[in-house]
């Protein structure tokens, strides 16, 4: 469509726009003639047959009918032309408000619509400084690596004596009063627990169940989310230990298949705690950047947008059978709307920057990308291969490659003090 049309919009805030539509009469009299055409050919009164009512008996009778029918129709195509030919692009629905039209008169509407803010980004080529921080492993990470290995190929094997610590036992639990009576429907059957000091079964717990063995009936006491202790007794059915493997060449080859005995198996375990560190180093650094610029800007968040993202959460977690997808939506807007607006806000700032920058990342580089992960897993190479042939997911690597490339450009305008520390510190805070 192709009309004179008189437009003013006008800044509400920095995202809202209001859009002032007047199409004059001239361009819409031959669309209407036609259109009233069409609407009297529905018409039937008494004394005509359908479609011949004369033109001057529908004006009097429906005129007020088809020209809302009409307005209605067009409406939408004259905000499309106009929003169109303000250079303004809207990430909301439009609410029409206003509108008005009579034969022989303009149409006017009013458009209301969100756009993306303009974004001000604060000064950064000169003057951010920042710390990264990378943990230094020792022997004790490889330990625990290690340890961690023999666990996930330990064998449980029966034990004939009485329980203690670090068993596994099968109980039988069945919830009891104050005075010791069993609460009908309270009874749950062959649970496995296992006995650690630090979990619900140590401490008191522990001390009542040690040394018992199969048929012994014992007393503990457990507490629920919110604290609350509830008595059961508990029949033992049966107590296992783990049978831990000895750490030997054979062990290493099995833990680890790029390691041919005990010293390869460290070593390997050592470079991938090293690679660990360094990658959440680098995380907290680029975090740390990203959330310079948002403190930094002057930046309001569209209420579309928020209310898209939350929608959008709200889908992931009833998808995913995340806890939280019973929250009701306002409980879900309390509890993430920081984090919601924080991640908005650096949206729109990564495209501005980007934009600023004039980052680009072609189909080379995604194939390149691609052929780097392939390499870091042989055994994977060809479903990595295979995973990246989706479109969605070469878009989002892309979109990865994109923020590598800006946070390498903007830690070349920053002072980085680069920090280290032992692992052992980290082990103190857990």
């Amino acid at each position: 469509m192709v009309a004179t049309l008189h437009n003013e919009l006008t800044d509400i805030n920095t995202f809202t726009r209001r859009l002032t539509v007047e199409v004059p009469w001239e361009e819409l009299e031959d669309e209407y003639r036609a259109f009233l055409q069409k609407f009297t050919r529905k018409i039937k009164l008494p004394g005509f047959r359908r479609g011949k009512v004369p033109p001057r008996i529908v004006r009097r009778q429906y005129g007020n009918l088809a020209e809302a029918e009409f307005a209605e129709g067009i409406v939408q195509e004259y905000y499309q032309t106009s929003v169109a030919d303000s250079g303004r692009e809207p990430i909301s629905q439009a609410t029409i408000r206003g509108v008005h039209f009579h034969e022989g008169e303009a149409l006017r509407f009013e458009a209301t619509f969100e756009v993306e803010p303009e974004v001000s980004l604060p000064a950064y080529h000169k003057g951010m400084k920042f710390q990264q921080i990378f943990i230094d492993s020792d022997d004790e990470d490889v330990s625990r690596a290690i340890e961690e290995f023999r666990l996930q190929q330990a064998q449980l094997q029966t034990v004939e004596g009485g329980i203690e610590e670090d068993h596994f036992v099968m109980l039988d639990l069945q919830e009891v009063d104050e005075n010791g009576t069993p609460i009908i429907g309270r009874k749950m059957e062959n649970q496995n627990v296992h006995l650690s000091p630090n979990g619900p079964f140590g401490g008191e717990n522990l001390a009542s169940l040690r040394g018992a063995r199969v048929g012994d009936i014992r007393r503990v006491i457990l507490t629920d989310e919110s604290g609350t202790p509830t008595n059961f007794e508990v029949t033992v059915r049966q107590v296992s230990k783990r049978l831990l493997p000895d750490i030997d060449d054979i062990f290493a080859r099995e833990a680890d298949a790029k390691a041919d005995n005990v010293d390869q198996l460290k070593e390997n375990v050592n470079r991938r705690i090293r690679a660990s560190f360094e990658r959440q180093g680098n995380k907290n650094l680029t975090h740390e950047i990203a959330d310079h610029f948002v403190r930094n800007a002057q930046l309001e968040v569209p209420t579309s947008m928020f209310d898209n993202y939350i929608d959008n959460l709200i889908a992931d977690m009833e998808r995913e059978g995340h806890e939280g997808a019973s929250m009701e939506r306002t409980e879900v807007v309390e509890r993430h709307k920081a984090s919601v607006i924080w991640n908005i806000k650096w949206y729109l700032l990564r495209k501005r920057l980007i934009k600023e920058e004039e980052i680009t990342v072609d189909d080379a580089a995604v194939e390149q990308r691609i052929e780097e992960l392939a390499a870091q897993d042989e055994d994977q190479a060809q479903q990595i291969k295979n995973f990246y042939r989706r479109p969605e997911n070469r878009r989002t690597l892309r979109e990865d490659i994109l923020s590598d490339k800006l946070f390498e450009k903007l830690k070349s305008y920053a002072k980085i003090k680069i920090i280290h520390k032992p692992s052992s510190e980290l082990r103190k805070v857990s």
